[in-house]
Parts: C-alpha cells; structure tokens; sequence
C-alpha cells in the first residue's frame, strides 16, 4: 500500500492553513513593526521636550519642578506603550518563525527542525523541579533499544523528528517520554487527549510555542533561575533586620537634607554626612556576606525570569480546563499572580545593577540589603508554586512537540489500547521514510500467534519492518499517534536485538553482546507486562552452524512464554519453525529488471523463496570469475543475462 488522495488532501489542508497563519502573523508583525518605531519616536520627543521646556523656565524653580515632574511621567507612559509595542512586535516575530518550522515538516518531511541529540543530563535543574502529571508504571529502554530504534540518530532520528522544544528542560522532558514509554492504558489514554487537544487547536499550539519561544537562548539563565529559586533562602544577617530598614530610611532622609544644606552654603552638614557614611560603610561591610550570598544567585537571570512571565501568561489564558493540561493550567495561573513571578520580574533586576552609582546609594540606603529581603520575600513563600510553574512550562514544551508531530505528519492514528496481549498495525510505516517513498505494510501478533518470521533477500526491507513496528509501539506508549493508519495494542516492553556491537570497555565481543541481549528475551526481567522483542539476524557473530542450532532453541523456548516477536533472518532453518500455528513466515521480495533489482517492500506471506547477495555482488562489479565460483560452490549455475 501505498499513500492515497486522501493523505494528500490531509496534507494540502494542513499546508494551506499554516500559509494563511503566515500571512496573518506577517501582517501583524508589520503593523506592531510600525506602531513600534513610532512610539520609539515619540518617547524620544517627550524626552527632548521635557529637557527644552525646562531650559525655556529656567529663570522659575517652582514651573522647573513642576515641568520636570510632568515631563517625568509623559516619559514613562511613552516608555511603557512604546514597549508594549515592543513586545508585541517580538511575539509576532516568534509566530513567524513557528509557522516556518511546521512548514519545514508539514507532510511528514523528515527534516530536523531544532536538535536531534540526546540531551544530556541536568541533575541539578531536573531534580528541583516536582513532576506534575502522574506516569504510572513505565518501561526504560536500554542503550540497546535507543540505538536500534534510532532514537537518537544523524541526521534526524526519532528524537529529532519530534523536537519542537525551545528549552533544555523542554527538551529532556521530550527525552524522558521516549526513553521511559508508559505501560498503563490509563495513563496513554491521558496522554493521548492532551497530545489530540494540542493538535487540533492549532492557534493556540502556536501561541503556545511562540510563547515558550522567548525562552530559546536562554538555556544557561534558566538553570540559574531554577537553582536560584530551590536556593532561596529568609535573608539573615549579624543585625537585626528591622534596625537596619529603620537605619536605611533615616540615612536616605539624613544625607538629602545635608547635601540641601551644604548647596545653600551651610558646609557644617557635610562633616556629619562623612560621619555618617562613614558608619555606613562599617555597617554595609559587616552584612556585605550575608547579603551578597543572598543575591549572587540572582545574577544574570533577569531575562529568563520574563521569558517564563511571558510563557506562563500565555499558558494561563490559553489552556483548556480539561485532560492533563488542566494541572499545567493551574501551574502557571499561580505563579502569573502579582505577588509571584511579576514581582519577581521587577525586583531581580535590582541584583544585576553595580558599579560606583550603585555603591554609593548602597552605601547611603543599603539599596542591597533591601533588594536580597525582596528577592527572599517574594520567593521563599511561593518556592513551591515557582518551581511546580517551571515544571509546567517544561512539561508543556514537551508535549507541544508531540502535538506538532499530529498535525504535521501525513499519516498517523491514535492507537487503542487492548484488552489482550496483541500488536495489530494497519497501514504502518516508518516516519523516518521520506512521504514519497513510503509502503505501508501490516503486522498482526496475537496470542494465538505470537511471532512472525520475516526472511527476504538483503535490503528488501526485513530490518526497516521490525523498526517500524517497534518505532510504532514506543509512539503509541509516549502517548503520540503512531506512523499507521490503525494500531491497536496492549502496552509492552520493548526489546530489541537489531543491532549488535562488541565493546572493548565491556571487555565484550560482539557475540557476547548478542548473548545477552537475548538473553533478556530469553530470561525477562520480572513484570506482569508482556514482552515485545524484536531479533534480527541472531547470533550472526559465529558460524553458521552454532548459529542455526542456537537460534532454533531459543526461538523455540521465546514461542513458549506468551511474549510476541518479530525474527528477521536468513537462515531458512528458522522459516521450518513458524508452522503457521504460535509463528508465521512471511517475506519481503525484488524484482529482477534491466536496470538490476527493484524492491517493492511489500510484506508478502510465507518464507522468501529467493536470495540475491551474489547478484549484489555481481551488480557492485565483483569479478565474473569470482561470481561464478560462488554459485558453483552453491551447486547452482549464475542466472542467464542474454
């Protein structure tokens, strides 16, 4: 089978609104662009004319005053709408450039729109923040598993087919989905109704994504922010606070009215003013510890505390109150209160300012002291919303990537979970398979018949099949529709055997490696879960002999344990085994042209009744002589080319 009309009506609708989409938000975008540069201009007149007009009245004190206060704050209402604007103009930019990545993918293009590497490990940030949405059981996939399923594959992968995340926590949330795929129906079933409300609301996915876009770049601040605010702590210091508030007041009022009195001539003041700072700077140098401990977490965070301020708004006004995005909801609509990440934003600023301007009013009002209290007050109490709300944020950029998955691939369904231990997979492909050259072919494993053998000739498509149904299986169990017109299941652990590597750390050949990767399959780890396993090729790390006489064994001791299995092999020996009753054979095959050998990729019943790698080797320009020494030594004679 092969993609009909339909897909590609699916594919041209999909395409056709994300154009619209890009038209809408270019539009924006220019308006806001305009808006932007003329509030630019007239926050820079108000300030020219508040300088000339307080020139043109010099000669009155009282008219200077009272034009410089007016003048003050026309400069800040045209600061605030001009950055209003701004603001506007950049989530517009952000717009675009989601629209532009669902381009790249719409239609299943295998493309890798952000990054296809495993993210590494976070303990730091990751273990700081609470798991919000309930997993249940879950099934971790070995390195085996990771590399068999190119999980994490040049140049896309699955991980890179899936990334749309702008944050490594973002990121690592996508990561742990795939690596630790679910095992309770219940659970996948949850999922499956965030990923579908995502999908199917696709102004808002974008609005979502655009939001969560603010943070890209921002990697490095987001770590300090999180381990700033786990961190936080009441500022305490070797005075009692409330003496020192009192202190800074009276300091700030004492050196305005001596430097007034030393401007009208009376320098008297001036010794006290150096007599005060002078107790200042003793009492500034016996808290300096406390308080710079309390603040240098707080350096250089500023900007990630407004990407989540903008994030978090956009999740709270946007998210249903239904399916799990409820709890990420409720997250966010906690910390967007004005006691919470708003005041944050206003006060962590304060801890990047420095240089002598700030040590001098530091030294006058203990500026320093009053912005790490600040900082504590406004954090301490809330920690808990804080990092549930950044968790939300990074749940939320995970699931956004599986919802974009939805609504860009060409095919997909949401898989049925099942009530017996089966795989049935209608219509299935790999994703990783560029759209114009899919086939989709059909898997059925049931209790009654638990493995299929697949023989065929060398690249006809035995290994791809079993990714396929194992890259179908994990999607199902992320809870992301699978690459398959229909696949109903019943969750099962993954185990694979496709791709066997010796490892000299290990001090392990590989032989060995395959030993023990079956081994898994053999002897399963203990769980009431069924076993998936997917063997290619076993055993092909000895002669041929050992191969045949262990594989048959362990094939038949695996068609016992009520697990299901898919065996690629060669070996025809293997084929006797599937009697049509717990096992079945079937077989890809080629065609044989002018041109050489055309493979079709369609999965056809029973054992492969060809094999083609001397004809390879005779299509790659091996010798003639060499060839037929070949199919002598087979007892065959080389097939006519006239």
């Amino acid at each position: 089978m092969t993609l009909d009309s339909s897909n590609s009506d699916d594919y041209r609708s999909a395409r056709q609104w994300l154009v619209e989409r890009r038209r809408e938000f270019q539009q924006q975008q220019a308006a806001w662009a305009a808006r932007e540069s003329r509030r630019s201009w007239a926050r820079l007149g108000v300030f020219l004319g508040g300088v000339a007009l307080c020139v043109v009245v010099a000669s009155s004190p009282m008219l200077v005053g009272g034009v410089a206060v007016l003048a003050v704050m026309l400069f800040i209402f045209a600061v605030r709408r001009h950055q209003h604007a701004l603001a506007q103009r950049e989530t517009a930019d952000r717009l675009l450039l989601m629209v532009d990545e669902a381009l790249q993918r719409c239609g299943g293009h295998v493309t890798c729109v952000r990054a296809w590497e495993r993210p590494p490990d976070s303990g730091d940030e990751d273990g700081a923040l609470p798991r919000l949405l309930e997993q249940g059981p879950v099934w971790l996939l070995t390195d085996q598993e990771r590399d068999d399923l190119d999980l994490f594959a040049a140049p896309v992968g699955i991980f890179g087919l899936l990334n749309r995340t702008s944050t490594a926590i973002g990121a690592r949330r996508l990561r742990d989905m795939l690596e630790s795929p679910l095992l309770q129906a219940e659970r996948i079933l949850a999922r499956q109704a965030t990923v579908r409300w995502l999908a199917n609301n696709g102004r808002e996915r974008l609005h979502l994504m655009a939001a969560m876009g603010a943070a890209r770049r921002e990697d490095e601040r987001l770590a300090r922010l999180i381990q700033a605010v786990a961190a936080a702590r009441p500022l305490k210091l070797p005075i009692p606070l409330w003496s020192l508030r009192v202190w800074s007041v009276a300091s700030a009022a004492f050196t305005m009215f001596s430097i007034a009195q030393v401007v009208v001539g009376d320098f008297r003041w001036g010794w006290w003013l150096l007599l005060l700072l002078a107790i200042n700077g003793a009492l500034v140098s016996r808290i300096r510890t406390g308080v710079r401990a309390c603040l240098h977490p707080w350096q250089d965070v500023a900007w990630a505390v407004r990407a989540c301020l903008i994030a978090a708004r956009q999740v709270a006004r946007d998210l249903p109150q239904e399916t799990e995005l409820a709890r990420l909801r409720e997250c966010c609509a906690a910390v967007v209160a004005r006691t919470v990440l708003p005041r944050l934003f206003r006060r962590v600023g304060w801890a990047e300012h420095g240089g002598l301007a700030q040590a001098l009013v530091n030294l006058v009002a203990f500026v320093d002291m009053h912005v790490a209290r600040g900082l504590a007050k406004c954090v301490v109490p809330h920690r808990a919303a804080l990092l549930a709300g950044l968790s939300a944020l990074a749940e939320l950029d995970a699931l956004c990537s599986l919802g974009s998955f939805a609504f860009e691939q060409h095919v997909t369904c949401y898989p049925t979970p099942s009530g017996q231990t089966e795989v049935s997979i209608v219509g299935g492909y790999h994703p990783l398979i560029a759209p114009e050259r899919v086939v989709l072919n059909d898997l059925h494993l049931t209790p009654t018949v638990r493995m299929w053998v697949i023989s065929g000739s060398n690249m006809a498509g035995k290994s791809t099949f079993l990714r396929m149904a194992g890259t179908n299986v994990l999607l199902a169990q992320v809870g992301c529709p699978a690459a398959a017109r229909e696949l109903r299941w019943s969750p099962l652990r993954l185990i694979s055997d496709l791709r066997g590597q010796d490892s000299l750390a290990k001090d392990e050949s590989y032989f060995l490696a395959e030993v023990r990767h079956l081994r898994r399959m053999v002897l399963p780890p203990p769980g009431d879960t069924a076993i998936m396993g997917l063997i290619d090729e076993p055993f092909r790390g000895t002669n041929a002999q050992d191969q045949s006489a262990a594989s048959i064994a362990v094939i038949r001791r695996l068609l016992t344990s009520g697990n299901l299995f898919l065996l690629a092999t060669h070996d025809r020996n293997l084929t006797v085994l599937a009697d049509g009753e717990c096992a079945r054979n079937y077989h890809f095959r080629e065609n044989l042209s002018s041109d050489g050998m055309i493979f079709g990729y369609v999965l056809h019943e029973g054992p492969a009744p060809t094999r083609n790698a001397l004809r390879i080797l005779e299509r790659e320009g091996y010798p003639p002589e060499l060839v037929r020494q070949a199919y002598a030594w087979l007892g065959e004679q080389p097939p006519d080319r006239s």
